[in-house]
């Protein structure tokens, strides 16, 4: 079976989404659809070498769906995607992505740099949220090789692209998060400063809103930490990523539950 063969008025050209609309492929979507298991909390923060991005792993409807969902990935070496919303068309959307950035790069033999990956993104999202109950709503990091310096973006519901020059958090546990972040963050962060005040971030937040997980202690269960520099998209070891959690569930412990630190 050869590659489709189009016209010069119907060549969807590099994109691979207008390549699905024109064959066709494109899912149907419905005005009304089943309550589903919706993704929750990611944090991203800028720092002096890049981006820490940490997302919790739960899952949660009318009950908690699932505790271990991956909501960043790596859309390609130098760049990550996060989403929250619609837990399963969340998902999906991340792979398409990863596809359509690599065939963008295939079909043009060139590396699409980090702002335009981030404005590829609003029409999807934008085509996706306006015709769709399944929401979606997603947060872009990654280091900007052209300026030697770790990018965020994040979106609103109709796919506006906004950049953040300090950080940007999205999902149900945000005010919270967001608390924490405007307490903490400095402009001169190093690795460890944004690695912990991310995971405070993310500690308040599902100490605070029931849809966001949280540390599980008792099954090993601990969100994601990721940074991505000059040197790629990283994921912090799940033995790292537990021991920051708990030194923070130490401290609260033994203020009886009273925020405080250096950072609060």
């Amino acid at each position: 079976m050869g590659l489709p063969l189009f016209d010069a008025h119907s060549d969807p050209g590099p994109s691979f989404f207008h390549y699905v609309e024109v064959a066709g492929l494109d899912t149907p979507r419905s005005s009304s659809a089943p309550e589903l298991p919706h993704a929750t909390t990611v944090i991203a923060v800028r720092y002096r070498d890049g981006v820490v991005m940490v997302g919790d792993r739960q899952a949660t409807g009318h009950y908690i769906a699932s505790r271990d969902v991956r909501k960043i990935e790596a859309a390609d070496r130098f760049t990550a995607l996060a989403i929250s919303g619609t837990a399963a068309r969340g998902i999906e959307f991340i792979k398409m992505a990863q596809l359509s950035f690599e065939h963008y790069e295939k079909m043009t033999d060139s590396s699409l740099s980090l702002e335009g990956k981030a404005n590829y993104l609003s029409p999807i999202i934008q085509r996706n949220n306006l015709s769709s109950p399944l929401m979606v709503l997603p947060l872009l990091a990654g280091w900007d090789p052209s300026h030697q310096v770790g990018r965020v973006f994040e979106y609103d519901g109709a796919g506006g692209c906004y950049e953040r020059f300090d950080f940007a958090t999205i999902g149900s546990g945000s005010p919270f998060a967001e608390s924490a972040l405007r307490l903490g963050f400095r402009p001169d962060l190093d690795r460890e400063a944004a690695l912990e005040l991310g995971a405070l971030a993310l500690y308040e937040a599902g100490d605070n809103d029931p849809s966001t997980g949280g540390a599980d202690f008792v099954r090993n269960l601990f969100p994601m930490m990721v940074t991505i520099t000059e040197q790629g998209f990283q994921e912090l070891a799940s033995d790292e990523v537990g021991e920051r959690f708990r030194a923070i569930n130490e401290r609260r412990t033994q203020s009886g539950g009273v925020a405080g630190g250096t950072l609060r």
